[in-house]
């Protein structure tokens, strides 16, 4: 990361700033013995703020018998929780508001911020977690990165935004190649100057990329992310595989069956139409929740796409793949026949059009002693782990992940920079390293005695001094794998090919 380029974005004068009544709300609400009767003075001292809440407390979506007329009755009937996100929500959203002539999209911006607050909230509260209200405040502020880079680095990064056609997994790819960081990161150190807790911070820091957060914020951080893919099936023109993704991982993360995930996005949708009322934001018009899911229902029956993707280069590729016969039927990755098209697709395309094409090489070195530890129910949790891993971390970058044979995958990447490729490698080794102890089988017998090895290449194939040939990356990222092999020692080793 160039940190004197993060220095400069965060030292801009025009980045958005707390207004005082919040930065005293924070303050106060960091002592786990506030006193009330203060925290309500303050909200009410500040009377438009004061307004704002009352009017959002006594809508339907809280539900109150009884009208609240005083922040302090608020504070006494919802508790701190509702009334500290409601104070800071609206405290959030007036400190990003712009000239609407000024080319950045903000209802797309709102749109994705405030479904992902009410459907964290909502996925939070489904799962019988406690911090909804922290959830809601950390879906608002997940993006305040985007904003921080739009108004430091104004026109050059609108540009970059208008490269994605509003994929949010391609923006993140991008700000990498073009800046070496990206928004979640400047989000959260501008969430750590405002003095924002931790339980907000790490939401922002890790909102693209759930499964690397610290343990202790683990579940907050997967229902914002959850809320993120909830967006993406209410306002997505094809909103099958955002629903396929949302199915899977509310049941992997949280226990969520499809039949809750259903019920929590028609509340979702219904919420989030009265919220952007109350807090008077554009955020497009609102879907049909029950037309939406009558047509991912219909797309996930008739279709099996072999892999989802969030790069243009891979969908042209994926036109290639489509067939059982290029699938692996344990993981879900593509088979040793599509590896073989994948590389010599991403090579031509690096030798006519520029960048480079990268290959990840993962053998799974102990796959044998997991199974006789284990029974090959244990090696098959590995194996569907590790694919599950490799999918996250290399899909946002186009990659195309293949299960070449036993306990051998490959990842091929077109038109990734190195350090991108590295990056991602690492946080995919970090990743292993946490998941590893969870894979179990029924019974409960635990994988252990961890012995991955990885190789990364990465090529310019219109280097003079680059590779010749797919065979001589394939050649390469071998070598790498048996430099690590070679090393001996248990854990998860790799080795970039020179």
């Amino acid at each position: 990361m160039e940190v004197a380029q993060l220095e400069e974005i965060l030292a801009c004068p025009s980045l958005p700033s707390l207004p005082a009544v919040a930065v005293r709300v924070i303050e106060l609400t960091a002592d786990k013995n506030v006193s009330l009767k203060e925290l309500a003075d303050t909200i009410q001292n500040d009377q438009g703020l004061s307004s704002k809440v009352l009017r959002t407390v006594n809508s339907s979506y809280y539900g109150l018998r009884t009208r609240c007329a005083t922040i302090n009755k608020a504070l006494v009937m919802l508790g701190l929780g509702p009334v500290k996100a409601l104070a800071l929500g609206f405290s959030l959203v007036d400190s990003q508001q712009m000239d609407p002539r000024c080319g950045f999209d903000m209802v797309a911006y709102w749109r994705r911020g405030l479904y992902t607050a009410v459907a964290s909230k909502s996925i939070a509260e489904a799962a019988g977690q406690t911090f909804g209200d922290e959830a809601f405040l950390a879906g608002l502020l997940q993006d305040i990165g985007v904003m921080a880079m739009y108004r430091a680095l104004g026109m050059t990064y609108l540009d970059l935004m208008n490269d994605t056609d509003g994929d949010h997994n391609k923006l993140v790819r991008l700000e990498l190649e073009a800046f070496d960081m990206q928004h979640p990161e400047v989000g959260a150190m501008l969430a750590e100057r405002w003095r924002l807790p931790k339980e907000l911070v790490m939401p922002v820091r890790f909102h693209e990329r759930p499964t690397a957060a610290p343990v202790e914020c683990a579940d907050i951080v997967r229902c914002v992310a959850l809320g993120n893919m909830a967006h993406d099936v209410l306002t997505e023109t094809e909103p099958s595989a955002a629903l396929k993704r949302l199915y899977a991982k509310a049941e992997a993360w949280l226990k969520l069956t499809p039949t809750t995930m259903d019920e929590t996005l028609r509340l979702v949708a219904q919420a989030t139409k009265e919220m952007s009322s109350l807090f008077r934001l554009d955020t497009g018009q609102g879907s049909d929740v029950d037309a939406v899911l009558a047509k991912a229902h219909d797309q996930l029956s008739q279709i099996r796409p072999p892999m989802i993707s969030n790069s243009d280069a891979e969908d042209g590729l994926a036109k290639l793949l489509v067939g059982d016969s290029n699938t692996d039927p344990l993981t879900g990755a593509m088979a040793r026949s599509a590896f073989d098209t994948a590389i010599k697709w991403a090579f031509g395309v690096c030798k006519t059009q520029g960048g480079n094409v990268g290959l990840v090489q993962v053998s799974v070195d102990c796959l044998e002693a997991v199974r006789q530890h284990g029974g090959n129910e244990l090696g098959d949790q590995v194996l569907v782990g590790i694919a599950t891993l490799l999918h996250k971390h290399f899909m946002p970058l186009g990659g195309v992940v293949c299960r070449l044979n036993g306990g051998l995958f490959s990842v091929v990447l077109q038109g990734v920079s190195k350090p991108g490729i590295v990056r991602a490698s690492d946080e995919f080794r970090s990743d292993l390293e946490r998941g590893w102890p969870g894979w179990k089988t029924q019974t409960g017998v635990a994988a252990n005695g961890i012995a991955v090895s990885v190789g990364v290449v990465s090529r310019d194939p219109q280097d003079p001094a680059g590779v010749g040939s797919p065979t001589e990356l394939i050649i390469a990222a071998a070598k790498a794998v048996q430099k690590c092999r070679e090393d001996g020692s248990d854990g998860i080793r790799s080795a970039m090919a020179a």
